[in-house]
């Protein structure tokens, strides 16, 4: 299964249910959902999560998974995004399959260029790009010169590029200038999620791939 080049995320907020999220992104057009519930008893994750499959199903989203590989297999999920403290890669793989999107986490040079080096993940979710409030405690930033030079770097290893999607806090006005770098795609919650027309939004950033030459379905 190939992943979309724009990743939507929900995210924890005071007004709204992440089912209620994902039903507004899918109505905006989003075509992948990450859900990406965190600190909640399993029992609760598995409800939100058979009600967000259900809404992607009716939209003909893919669902991913955030971190918890246990919850993608019991809803058998479309993918799984594992951070580098969750489960191995290789074991996801083995118990979730072949055919499903297994997405990985580098901030820095040295994580991505072990996960190309490994080649079992199908994307990298790339960052941070820029301060966010989802993950405050981050305090490193990847400059638009590293994420290209990691590209470059990408390039000459033997095997073939992992899709590279820059996350954390990403603007509409980034998206030329990162798809210029070479990135495969972009992963968004807030650019969303705290937007009071998503359906605009959302139609603007496939526009901004349209107009930097990227084809959206390729």
């Amino acid at each position: 299964m190939k992943s979309s080049r724009i990743h939507y995320i929900t995210q924890d907020m005071p007004n709204k249910t992440h089912q209620q999220l994902a039903l507004e992104a899918c109505q905006a057009g989003v075509e992948l959902v990450q859900l990406r519930l965190k600190e909640m008893e399993k029992r609760e994750m598995l409800e939100i999560a058979l009600e967000t499959q259900n809404i992607c199903k009716q939209f003909n989203a893919t669902l991913v998974i955030n971190d918890h590989l246990d919850l993608a297999i019991a809803i058998d999920a479309d993918g799984v995004h594992l951070g580098n403290d969750d489960v191995d890669h290789e074991t996801a793989r083995k118990e979730f399959g072949e055919n499903k999107i297994i997405g990985a986490t580098a901030y820095n040079e040295s994580e991505a260029l072990y996960h190309q080096q490994r080649g079992i993940a199908d994307y990298m979710g790339l960052g941070t790009f820029r301060k966010t409030r989802t993950k405050p405690e981050i305090k490193n930033f990847l400059s638009l010169q590293q994420i290209k030079s990691l590209i470059d770097q990408q390039k000459q290893l033997d095997h073939h590029p992992i899709p590279l999607l820059v996350i954390g806090g990403v603007k509409i006005s980034d998206i030329k200038p990162l798809l210029s770098a070479g990135v495969y795609g972009i992963a968004i919650a807030s650019l969303i999620n705290e937007s009071e027309d998503k359906k605009s939004i959302y139609r603007n950033i496939q526009k901004t791939f349209q107009e930097s030459g990227v084809d959206l379905n390729s």
